[in-house]
């Protein structure tokens, strides 16, 4: 969804970060090993990542929570609707947290965790905007592109509107202005992205 912002692969699942330290609702310290961080942007090496840490994680045991912590920029559609439907695919109820910033696609996979465990830092920003993409090819394929764009689009509103509990006109309208849409953490609970926050 844009060009997103290069940082360091590295920084995926970097145990340097330190986040489970900071989790005061990991109900048990013993958990922390089913912590998934997601620092990055979203693209195809760092969701494959995460998708087999997912999968590997409910297969050892499908009843205990996934504990996904996302700081991104976002990134690329096809990625963020991978990781979505693999969310939806594996057992284990998966509780995301977002700090710093929820942008772009990355928003969708914070709206997409457990429902009332769906938590955002004090001081995180979330951006919502209309996705887009660069084609520099022939007329027809341009014209094929933008099909292509406008069905992935309707599809963003619909699982956000799903994953919300906000009607679709409400999503379309925000993203239909063409910008940028930045929230507060409080925005982002009222529009029903996420369910707590902390850190207030």
């Amino acid at each position: 969804m844009g060009r997103p912002r290069k940082e360091p692969i590295e920084k995926i699942n970097n145990p340097e970060m330190d986040i489970g330290g900071m989790m005061p609702f990991l109900p048990n310290p013993q958990d922390e090993d089913r912590i998934i961080y997601l620092a990055s942007d979203i693209n195809e090496h760092s969701i494959s990542n995460i998708i087999g840490q997912l999968f590997s994680l409910s297969k050892r045991n499908s009843k205990k929570p996934i504990y996904l912590v996302i700081s991104s920029f976002g990134g690329d559609i096809y990625s963020m609707f991978a990781l979505y439907d693999a969310m939806k695919f594996v057992k284990c109820p998966i509780h995301v947290s977002g700090f710093g910033k929820i942008m772009s696609a990355a928003v969708l996979i914070l709206a997409a965790g457990h429902k009332g465990e769906r938590i955002v830092g004090a001081n995180c920003r979330v951006m919502i905007h209309s996705i887009s993409c660069i084609n520099m090819g022939n007329v027809f394929e341009q014209q094929n592109s933008i099909k292509e764009m406008k069905k992935l689009q309707q599809l963003m509103e619909k699982r956000l509107s799903e994953e919300t509990g906000q009607d679709r006109k409400t999503i379309h309208k925000i993203m239909k202005k063409g910008r940028d849409r930045h929230l507060t953490a409080k925005q982002a609970k009222k529009l029903g992205i996420v369910d707590k926050i902390i850190g207030e």
